[in-house]
């Protein structure tokens, strides 16, 4: 079909399925980069566009909290970033309005097959050329990653269309020239923004801006969707199997882990929910080995894991979660809930368990107290081994909460636990 249209759109692309997906992903990124497919021995040069459309969830005319990036609700296996970092441009959905009866022409149109004639033919025109010389694309932000090829391809293509659609004649002011840039810098900043937050390593923060070269006009395009925040909130009373844990997202931002265990009639399973990456699930397995062979000196009758299941949930399921930090918080739960006793609710925790019951000392320290006193904690238990990194932090966060040092396990549950 790319060989034969000018486009192609897959509606619904949240339930679109495929016989082999990864076969049909590696296709998409080479037609996608080059303009090239294969089929069999021949390779076959098309130049159609490409468009998914789906549905997301929408609160307060911005995309629903509950999604940690906005490519959520695509299929799993088109959630590929190099996959996603050719798409030229996300648009807002949530911005258009919605079809109605007011918004019909009263005048003459088009009928849609000379109006799509008309599409055909401006797709031979090259409208953007004699106007590269008016702007510069840069990256605007104070990480200073830089812009790519494909930031400048995906700008540059959507830019082109947008000239088309609107002076397709090509004569354009600075002004209505800015206002098109301006759109088409906010359709590729949102990829490069959700790329930031599902590989930060790998992408870092951009800030894609235009520079009108004879006015000097920067242009910047704000996303409101972009300010959108999951926060998790401290409960209001202690609770069995509830803690509160710390870690480090994106560019360096602390926030708070929500962990829920709950033990069930069973036979020593440890389940592990919520989006929980390799790293993390080996901080369940070891904090399970560490429960397992200390119950006595935890309390815990000797023979529990052939009665009982524990399944560690944490929650906002939608937020992939990754490294070993949380292995205190998640003994601490696991213990709670086993026991019948409650966690206080106004305590934070961060640090790496080994086995044996020792506390390994963890990083992105000043983040992570941040998040806590954003969120009302009271206090926050850190290793002894971070307190050189505590007493070098400046006295606006070490005086706004109290840090209580532990080296082992025992010394974690004598201060949550009730």
């Amino acid at each position: 079909m790319v060989g034969s249209r000018d486009m192609v759109v897959f509606d619904e692309i949240a339930n679109t399925d495929f016989t082999d997906p990864k076969a049909l992903v590696s296709i998409m990124q080479g037609y996608m980069q080059d303009g090239k497919f294969s089929r069999g021995k021949k390779e076959i040069l098309a130049f159609a566009s490409i468009v998914l459309v789906g549905n997301i969830d929408v609160q307060l005319k911005a995309p629903h909290e509950k999604y940690y990036h906005l490519f959520e609700p695509l299929p799993d296996f088109l959630q590929v970033e190099a996959f996603i970092d050719r798409l030229h441009g996300y648009l807002p959905g949530w911005e258009i309005r919605k079809i109605h009866p007011d918004l019909l022409s009263h005048d003459y149109g088009f009928i849609t097959d000379y109006f799509c004639e008309i599409m055909h033919e401006l797709r031979r025109l090259d409208v953007l050329s004699p106007l590269k010389g008016r702007y510069k694309l840069m990256d605007a932000s104070s990480a200073k990653a830089g812009i790519t090829g494909r930031d400048v391809r995906g700008i540059e293509k959507t830019l082109s269309g947008l000239l088309k659609l609107m002076y397709p004649h090509g004569e354009v002011n600075d002004e209505q020239l800015g206002e098109l840039l301006s759109m088409a810098i906010e359709g590729r900043q949102r990829i490069r923004n959700q790329l930031h937050l599902m590989a930060a390593g790998e992408y870092g923060p951009v800030a894609l801006a235009g520079k009108l070269i004879q006015s000097g006009k920067l242009i910047t395009p704000e996303l409101p969707d972009a300010k959108r925040e999951q926060k998790v909130a401290i409960p209001n009373s202690p609770r069995v199997g509830e803690v509160i844990g710390l870690a480090v997202i994106g560019d360096d931002r602390g926030c708070l882990l929500h962990f829920e265990m709950q033990a069930s009639r069973g036979s020593g399973r440890i389940i592990s929910l919520g989006s929980m990456q390799k790293v993390m699930k080996e901080s369940v397995a070891a904090a399970a080995q560490f429960i397992k062979s200390h119950a006595k000196e935890l309390g815990l009758p000797s023979n529990w894991q052939d009665n009982y299941d524990i399944a560690v949930l944490a929650t906002m399921m939608g937020v992939p979660k990754e490294g070993p930090s949380a292995g205190i918080t998640i003994v601490t739960g696991i213990v709670s809930a086993l026991t019948g006793r409650p966690v206080r609710n106004d305590i934070a925790m961060t640090g790496e368990i080994t086995i044996m019951g020792k506390v390994l000392g963890i990083g992105g320290v000043l983040p992570k107290l941040q998040a806590a006193i954003d969120a009302g904690c009271n206090e926050v238990v850190l290793p002894r081994d971070n307190q050189r990194d505590v007493e070098m932090l400046p006295d606006y966060v070490r005086n706004k909460i109290s840090v209580r040092f532990v080296s082992s396990i025992e010394d974690v549950l004598q201060l949550a636990l009730m």
